[in-house]
């Protein structure tokens, strides 16, 4: 029996990669090849700049969002594309450093980091949270950092008391959205800010309609809270097992664990590829 072709939307850590064996499970890659065989087209849909993909170039793919919506694109057409200038970020980071928080800008061609969040993860041991993240060698320290050349997506903030990041969050609620999406740390809370303009939703919407392809043939997995918009926008919104509690009752269905073949469960559970 013929299988509809569906648009198979997935996020990255802790949906395809898993960070308990710092490698994508193999029952994962097994699933996609599936899928992929059975006609469907498969999407990374990741809170991930561009230039953070390594941990999934074995993976065939038709596309992606990544930056959560801020950058899109089709095979090797980018369709879209929205950046924070170097006038807007300034003053907002000199006003995120004032108030006791450091920071993480992500871009096109690297990752530039403040140097207190960079001697953090830089004194992490190995296995810890962050450390295998700054040893990516498109992770940089703020002195590689060229606003003429490179452009930005969005930032992360990074501060040991939470109620500094909800005290920036307090003064640009209208400007920027505030998702805590990645832990960093026993010892550190994170935050990524994104513009108001973009989601992974709104990523998924830009594809669908450069491909001709409705938003009922679509399926999203994810685990975070920046995959609450794609959970509840897409025909199928599937939750891993290991996911935020938070987004989990906005879910058509939760699979196991990714360290318990989740996303293979997921696929398989759908019938998105041919037994």
């Amino acid at each position: 029996m013929d299988i509809k072709m569906k648009y198979i939307f997935l996020d990255i850590d802790g949906t395809l990669f898993d960070h308990n064996i710092n490698a994508i499970p193999e029952s994962a890659y097994r699933g996609v090849e599936l899928a992929r065989e059975a006609g469907h087209k498969i999407f990374i849909c990741t809170g991930r700049s561009c230039c953070l993909l390594d941990h999934v170039k074995e993976i065939k793919y038709d596309g992606v969002v990544a930056a959560a919506g801020a950058y899109v694109r089709v095979g090797e057409k980018v369709i879209y594309e929205d950046v924070m200038t170097a006038e807007e970020l300034q003053p907002a980071l000199e006003y995120c450093l004032g108030k006791g928080a450091s920071y993480v800008m992500e871009g096109k061609s690297g990752v530039y980091m403040h140097k207190e969040i960079q001697d953090y993860f830089a004194g992490r041991k190995e296995g810890e949270s962050g450390r295998e993240f700054f040893r990516q060698k498109t992770v940089h320290g703020m002195d590689a950092y060229d606003p003429e050349k490179e452009v930005i997506y969005k930032f992360c903030l990074y501060a040991e008391d939470e109620r500094i990041l909800q005290e920036i969050e307090g003064h640009y609620k209208d400007k920027y959205q505030f998702v805590c999406s990645i832990p960093g740390g026993r010892e550190m809370n994170n935050v990524e800010v994104l513009s108001m303009r973009n989601n992974k939703a709104g990523g998924i919407r830009k594809i669908m309609n450069y491909l001709g392809g409705s938003m009922e043939d679509t399926v999203a997995v994810g685990d975070s809270l920046n995959d609450l918009e794609m959970v509840q926008e897409c025909g199928i919104g599937i939750v891993m097992g290991n996911g935020d509690e938070r987004l989990k009752p906005y879910a058509d269905y939760i699979t196991e664990d990714i360290g318990e073949d989740g996303l293979y469960r997921a696929l398989e559970h759908f019938g998105l590829y041919h037994k």
